[in-house]
């Protein structure tokens, strides 16, 4: 341990600068080191300054020979760039990536700057006041904290930091909304709404087939023509729509490992499947050369004809659909929960229901499984049980 006085243009001391051997670095073979610096208290005499610093040097060399050194130079925002970097090294998905970035870009103003060492619970429930202050919905500032638990979490592996200060925080109430299905009052209205006409067709076979599956609405919107077996009543779930650092766009693939799957379809959806494509030619003929060919997307994008219609479209307009018709607001991803959930009510094995859903544990798939009930008649219409060859009992839309 070695420690050095820092004095002013005046020759006082203003600090004591105390530095520890930490290891040899492997590849030059240097010596590296960690250093704390300590305040001189003008209040206190030279002597007790003296015998502070080397009380808190001796408590640092201990916590760097124990690997709980905390190194006082990293700071959040810097430490948090190279935590993305890690998790993108260890295959989590680009669209995750792309979202923690702008989580790490919306902290910046408020803990960006701050050393990990001062990350302390008091500094974390102070600047959740200040974005709250700052208009910052309280539900997405207990997203944020989230994140912050995460990277510190990664600190705290690493022996940057003692313990990871964000689980002594105490955030905003707020968080993800408890998972659940559609009501079946609200389900039997919207699909009334739905079917009242033509002039949503594309989208009564969208939701239709969502119900049906239980598919991610990415996984939906990626879907071409060349993934619909017509001779084997299935699909082919293999790839789905990301929005990454480069847009947004078609990425093979899907969410988990468990994503890729082949999902048997009822006779009756295939015909609807089947009528869907005829209407499907007739429109690209009307489009003539504008019509995109090249993705054979089941479901067009409004803009870019025979392009694949993107998530934000289908969540758009079923917004604008809900409000107009005067149904409480559904988020698209409640159709693929009321799908599983109907699953699980209709006796589907739990690991088939994991299966069909792309799930990659079981456990998630079960907590779906919310008491949600049908009337018989309700069954009837919209989910009967299929023995499948390949694939155990499927529940399916009819």
């Amino acid at each position: 341990m070695n420690i050095q006085e820092r004095r002013n243009k005046d020759g006082k001391i203003t600090s004591f600068r105390i530095r520890v051997f930490d290891h040899r670095d492997v590849t030059t073979g240097k010596q590296v080191f960690k250093t704390l610096s300590v305040k001189y208290d003008v209040a206190k005499s030279e002597n007790w300054n003296r015998k502070n610093a080397e009380k808190e040097g001796a408590v640092f060399e201990k916590s760097v020979q124990e690997f709980t050194a905390t190194d006082s130079c990293v700071t959040f925002d810097s430490y948090t760039e190279y935590v993305l970097k890690i998790k993108a090294q260890s295959g989590l998905a680009k669209s995750t990536i792309h979202n923690y970035g702008y989580s790490k870009r919306r902290l910046a103003p408020f803990i960006g700057h701050v050393q990990l060492k001062n990350l302390s619970p008091n500094a974390l429930n102070r600047a959740d006041t200040e974005m709250v202050e700052a208009d910052v919905p309280s539900k997405y500032v207990h997203e944020l904290h989230v994140f912050v638990h995460m990277v510190l979490g990664m600190a705290f592996k690493e022996g940057i930091i003692p313990r990871n200060y964000a689980s002594a925080a105490t955030p905003p109430k707020g968080g993800r909304e408890p998972v659940t299905a559609i009501s079946e009052k609200v389900l039997a209205a919207f699909l009334n709404a739905l079917y009242a006409g033509t002039d949503n067709y594309v989208y009564q076979v969208f939701f239709s087939l969502m119900l049906a599956t239980g598919c991610r609405i990415g996984e939906l919107c990626a879907l071409p023509w060349n993934n619909v077996d017509w001779d084997e009543g299935r699909i082919h779930i293999n790839q789905h729509f990301v929005h990454d650092e480069t847009g947004r766009h078609i990425e093979k693939g899907c969410k988990t490992t468990a994503g890729e799957r082949w999902l048997y379809l009822d006779d009756n959806i295939m015909k609807m499947l089947a009528d869907y494509y005829e209407y499907y030619k007739v429109e690209a003929l009307k489009y003539g050369t504008k019509w995109h060919i090249g993705p054979k997307a089941v479901f067009s994008a409004p803009l870019k004809p025979g392009e694949c219609i993107g998530p934000t479209t289908v969540r758009s307009w079923l917004k604008t659909f809900l409000k107009k018709n005067g149904l409480p607001h559904i988020n698209p991803h409640k159709f693929r929960h009321t799908s599983i959930s109907l699953q699980l009510q209709a006796g589907i094995s739990v690991p088939d229901a994991a299966k069909r859903a792309g799930h990659a544990r079981p456990d998630v798939t079960m907590n779906l499984s919310n008491g949600y009930t049908l009337k018989t008649t309700q069954k009837r219409r919209f989910y009967h049980k299929k023995r499948l060859p390949h694939n155990g009992t499927e529940a399916v839309l009819l």
